[in-house]
């Protein structure tokens, strides 16, 4: 497997920077990446991660991963992308400080757009067209939190269930909202495509060494499950449910400091259900109630800051479709 210069021989690693475009004051945009090239043929496996400059957890443990694999055991190539949005993480901030873009929200990006844009249509053309399946890992950064495997209601359907339930999580989400990412567009062009949420919000501090296991672990599951290598997968409970989504609850619009009850993750709640409330942050009287509009299990996703920038996803809500047992 070659990418730009970074080339992996039969059986072995490389890792270096795919450059993708150059600024207007002509500085490289780079995107680090590591290719483990098997000693044998198989399918290609694309883990990225970092897509926001804050989403800073998978670049903690995912070079760790790299150096576990050996590749003399290893069927097909994994192309791994620790920390994609290098400028945001410099800067600590969601967006490229190049031209304030969210990466995620660029689609397949623009040969001809801003350096995003061209970093974005470059990285799909070389890198994600190579891919047989699509290992889409994101954090709630510092507003959420998160502990789900997703997939979108497109593509391969059936395939990208059994990777989202062999990764590991307690919980797969269908019809997980169509947006303008890379990871729609891979899964429309028919590739496997499972988006792996995972830690966020508290999660640094309360779950760090959990949520470092649970992003290797579904790596790891992952290979196992496209038979790229041998071994039992691993899960962290005893039972994996399969929901399918319903409602994504949003900040309404009023301000203030907002208190999701995290007791409901994972449970089953009725219409009209309080799930958590709005605070005046001055008066400290609740100005609004958060209300499931309809029955369904909460997922293990949401506002754990109460500060929330808009567009934060509060909660998400779906039916229980499959409980498997294992």
């Amino acid at each position: 497997m070659k990418i730009d210069s970074i080339e992996a021989k039969k059986g072995s690693k490389a890792f270096g920077f795919f450059e993708t475009g150059v600024t207007h004051s002509r500085f490289s945009a780079n995107i680090p990446l590591h290719i483990v090239e098997g000693s044998s043929d198989g399918p290609v496996l694309v883990v990225q991660a970092g897509l926001s400059g804050l989403e800073i957890e998978p670049a903690l443990v995912l070079p760790q991963v790299v150096k576990e694999i050996d590749p003399s055991v290893l069927s097909g190539t994994l192309i791994l992308v620790p920390l994609m949005n290098t400028s945001g993480f410099e800067f600590e901030q969601v967006n490229s400080i190049w031209d304030d873009k969210n990466l995620n929200e660029l689609g397949r990006g623009s040969s001809d757009g801003t350096i995003s844009e061209q970093m974005i249509d470059k990285y799909y053309s070389e890198v994600i067209s190579k891919a047989d399946a699509l290992l889409d890992i994101h954090t709630g950064s510092q507003w959420s939190y998160h502990r789900y495997a997703g997939v979108y209601n497109t593509g391969e359907v059936d395939k990208s269930r059994k990777m989202a339930v062999d990764a590991g999580l307690p919980q797969v989400l269908l019809s997980q909202p169509a947006d303008t990412s890379m990871a729609y567009e891979a899964a429309k062009d028919g590739i496997t495509v499972v988006s792996a949420w995972i830690g966020g919000g508290p999660g640094l501090r309360d779950y760090r060494e959990e949520d470092m296991n649970r992003i290797s672990n579904a790596v790891m599951n992952s290979m196992k499950s496209l038979g790229m290598l041998s071994g039992d997968l691993e899960f962290e409970s005893s039972k994996t449910d399969v929901i399918d989504a319903h409602t994504v609850l949003k900040p309404s619009g009023e301000r203030g400091f907002v208190f999701m009850d995290t007791d409901k993750r994972g449970s089953t709640v009725a219409a009209g259900d309080i799930i958590g409330h709005v605070r005046h942050p001055f008066e400290g009287t609740t100005i609004e109630e958060i209300k499931a509009p309809k029955a369904g299990v909460v997922l293990f996703a949401g506002a754990s800051w109460p500060v929330l920038p808009e567009g934060t996803t509060l909660a998400i809500l779906g039916d229980l479709v499959e409980e498997i047992a294992r």
